[in-house]
């Protein structure tokens, strides 16, 4: 994460998320969150989830601005 972007990461691991796992969607909190950000750019933030039959999947769950 760049030191010129203040975001809360902890935040987003906090919080659960619909995600599509084999077709059905599921509420699950993530692994892992990191951004994602191009400089001068907008960027994500992306967390990592595993589903109920061992995949692992990512996906983004927030924006932030430059």
């Amino acid at each position: 994460m760049r030191p010129d972007m203040p975001v809360n990461l902890q935040d987003y691991q906090k919080k659960e998320y619909d995600v599509e796992c084999d077709g059905r969607t599921t509420k699950l909190k993530p692994i892992k969150v990191w951004t994602l950000a191009p400089k001068g750019r907008k960027g994500v933030v992306i967390g990592l989830f595993k589903c109920p039959n061992g995949k692992t999947i990512r996906k983004s769950i927030g924006k932030i601005e430059p």
